[in-house]
């Protein structure tokens, strides 16, 4: 590694990364179906409830219209040559429906109210949050391949819209045959094209539980009883009991059990019985808080039947041995005669809940469109346009962001513009030029593309279809923008209909783990691992990963973004008590970081 770039990173700050919460709701408990959506209770708050949408659908305008288009586009002789399709796709319910659902939950749970949409995640692909969520079946939009396909390319968000108001976004060019089917078939009550989200949500569930009960007589009546030649009582012989009063149905187990199929680490019916015994000790031998505060009721044996015994307590004389004290035996059973004992209850509940990642796949289909359509309405959704009309033809561009890189706009990201040049030949016609620009704000709205529109202006053949552009990153707390070309004024030439906005630097996803036994042995609480990265040519400190002895997850992904070819650098400091120690920083040689502690010698 290049020691100039090392000495740079080394003054650098660390940042925390902070990492967003979600509301957790029930598994099983508290849920509800009303008028079809499926409401799952707030696993801390009874009366708060998150709807499950159905399925996705076409998105709406806050005008109601649908963000729908679907072009086809006719050459020479009025012969179809070709079309576009274009369409956004939401996944929740609109705002009169929650509405109803509000006033039927209140009608059945009073004060009951809902929240929102159930917190979603991402379906999983190459241990990363964040991707394959979204599919598109269609057997028009997917034929892009063979000698004649009925699609020449397709674009997607890549990222399913699970979040609140975001939205996912598909665009088309058709051929011939794909443009006439598939307008055909938007007609009808099913079409061709269909929309597949999957994520998951995660929730609470109750992995396992165990009720043991009797009644304090009945286990009084099995511990009254003494073996003639016992010499000792241990707790062995306690727990033999025990056993007795299963099986004898005295001391009843009630066992709810999903612990294999959540993977739940529990003890089994041995160990049960075993905190039972402890349990029955604790509670006869306490003399504040146990049945042993209770005043005797009773005379266990007559006056010099069994020597030794009378001056100890009452359950000393019964259960002493259970700490191995000595008994005077006396080669005889002896059956107390039970007049007047007090009666008591005995409860204990085990129980141990667990977050479990619950499915969601849910398939929608984009059709009917006819049948909701007002007079002369289809005409903003279904056109027609004549390629030989050049005048007053225009053309649309999108730009859309590439979905693996959408959460760097949280991260590193300000925005994205895009500058479009169209130059004309005719010296009579000023070049047309267009930008727009891409910012988080509209992310968290759901909006992941710009499209700009350029004129024909009577452009004979195939050249009015080239254009030029240029794509210019901000990056956040750096005032020196990443170009594309990478020199300003220069422009890249193209003819596509859609461009992906990829970011012009590596994502890099790092999983970091740890023994937390070896954290025990080292006499560590914690440790942290910062990185370091180059970016637009400066170093920064990126992202700082917390493990702490006690983490339940053994492992931890971070996502990294770094200039191609240059390094990522970590530093790791480990907190003992009252110390810290700071390790060397090192180059990160892999996706995979497994942590260490500094032994005592």
């Amino acid at each position: 590694m290049n020691p100039q770039r090392t000495h740079a990173l080394m003054p650098l700050l660390w940042i925390l990364a902070i990492l967003p919460s979600y509301a957790q709701v029930n598994y099983d408990k508290g849920r509800m179906t009303v008028n079809g959506i499926q409401l799952l209770q707030d696993s801390n708050h009874p009366d708060v409830y998150y709807y499950l949408p159905d399925y996705p659908r076409l998105s709406l305008r806050e005008d109601d219209d649908f963000e729908l288009m679907c072009i086809k586009y006719l050459g020479q002789g009025g012969n179809a040559s070709g079309g576009l399709f274009h369409a956004l796709i939401q996944f929740d319910l609109p705002q009169e429906v929650i509405d109803t659902l509000q006033k039927e939950l209140e009608k059945q749970k009073g004060a009951a109210r809902i929240a929102g949409p159930v917190p979603l995640r991402q379906a999983m692909k190459d241990g990363e949050d964040g991707l394959a969520g979204f599919q598109i079946v269609s057997s028009i939009l997917t034929d892009t391949k063979g000698d004649s396909p009925f699609t020449s390319n397709v674009v997607t968000s890549g990222h399913a819209p699970l979040l609140p108001n975001s939205k996912a976004a598909i665009a088309a060019k058709l051929s011939q045959e794909g443009a006439t089917l598939l307008w055909e078939s938007l007609k009808g009550k099913t079409s061709d094209v269909s929309v597949v989200v999957n994520g998951y949500y995660e929730a609470k569930v109750k992995g396992y539980n165990a009720v043991v009960s009797a009644e304090m007589s009945t286990i009084y009546e099995h511990y009254s009883r003494i073996y003639s030649n016992q010499k000792n009582y241990t707790k062995r012989q306690m727990r033999k009991i025990t056993d007795e009063m299963v099986q004898d149905q005295v001391l009843n187990i009630d066992v709810f059990d999903r612990s294999e199929g959540l993977g739940i680490k529990t003890d089994d019916r041995d160990n049960i019985l075993n905190l039972v015994t402890d349990k029955l000790i604790e509670l006869m031998f306490d003399a504040e808080m146990g049945w042993a505060k209770k005043p005797e009721k009773e005379i266990a044996v007559e006056q010099g039947q069994l020597k030794g015994r009378q001056e100890r307590g009452f359950f000393s004389k019964i259960f002493g041995g259970a700490r191995d004290e000595k008994y005077v035996t006396d080669n005889q059973y002896v059956i107390k005669k039970r007049e007047d004992i007090q009666i008591n209850k005995f409860y204990l509940n085990l129980s141990k809940s667990t977050t479990v990642k619950v499915p969601v796949y849910s398939s929608g289909n984009i059709s009917g469109l006819y049948e909701v359509f007002q007079d002369n309405e289809e005409d903003k959704y279904f056109r027609i346009v004549n390629l030989e009309d050049i005048d007053f033809l225009k053309r649309e561009v999108i730009f859309l962001l590439d979905g693996n890189f959408i959460e760097s706009f949280n991260e590193v990201l300000n925005s994205v513009s895009v500058n479009l040049r169209k130059r004309y030949p005719s010296d009579d016609q000023e070049d047309v030029t267009r930008s727009e620009t891409l910012k988080r704000d509209d992310l968290a709205k759901g909006v992941d593309y710009r499209t700009i529109y350029y004129p024909r202006l009577g452009i004979q053949g195939s050249e009015w279809l080239n254009y030029e552009y240029q794509i210019v990153w901000n990056l956040k707390g750096d005032d020196k923008v990443i170009r594309v070309p990478r020199y300003e004024g220069s422009w890249a030439t193209t003819n596509k209909s859609s461009l992906a906005l990829t970011p012009p630097f590596v994502k890099r996803t790092v999983q970091i783990d740890a023994d937390r036994s070896l954290f025990e042995e080292a006499s560590m609480y914690s440790c942290t691992a910062r990185f370091f990265t180059i970016l637009n040519g400066k170093p920064i400190p990126q992202k700082t990963v917390v493990l702490r002895k006690g983490d339940t997850e053994m492992t931890s992904k971070v996502s990294l973004y770094h200039d191609r070819d240059e390094p990522v650098v970590y530093q790791v400091n480990w907190y003992g008590p009252g110390t810290t120690i700071q390790q060397d920083p090192r180059p990160l040689e892999g996706d995979y970081l497994f942590l260490m502690p500094p032994m005592n010698e």
